[in-house]
């Protein structure tokens, strides 16, 4: 898909006229760690990148249907390479879902890809906001909470 048209880079000056990008912090997931029988999922270094956040809409509802009512679900619309796009779980490559950081400091699970234009550079996912930072990122100790933990 590569050379392909970008219509998302057509729309965004449009788009964030009226609802403006946020920075959030990405956290792209490269499997996990089974230590003693204590499985630890595994992240790439941060990526600060720009997002149009979205609430999700009745198909997005009908694509987690799995989840309970009182779940949040937003839709990020994020410039992506093509080599490693944010994703959800993906078995075959041993990714746990990506984690995406807002600069409220709400965590969200990537938990589905609607719309996965790479090639051309950008996806839409959608996000489960979570209660906890995922384990291994530490949010304690007088560090910013960013990963990998300051020394």
């Amino acid at each position: 898909m590569s050379g392909g048209l970008n219509l998302h880079n057509i729309v965004r000056g449009a788009i964030t006229a009226v609802h403006p990008d946020e920075t959030v912090t990405l956290y792209q997931s490269t499997g996990q760690v089974n230590s003693y029988g204590v499985v630890t999922a595994q992240y790439a270094a941060p990526q600060t990148v720009k997002a149009q956040v979205q609430s999700a809409n009745n198909a997005d509802l009908e694509l987690v249907e799995r989840t309970s009512q009182n779940t949040v679900i937003m839709r990020f619309y994020l410039y992506a390479s093509a080599a490693m796009p944010p994703a959800p779980i993906d078995r075959p490559f041993a990714r746990n879902g990506d984690m995406i950081k807002r600069a409220d400091g709400t965590w969200w699970l990537v938990t589905a890809s609607p719309d996965d234009f790479a090639g051309v550079g950008w996806v839409c996912v959608l996000g489960t906001l979570q209660e906890l930072p995922p384990a291994g990122i530490d949010e304690g100790g007088g560090d910013d909470g960013d990963f990998p933990p300051a020394a």
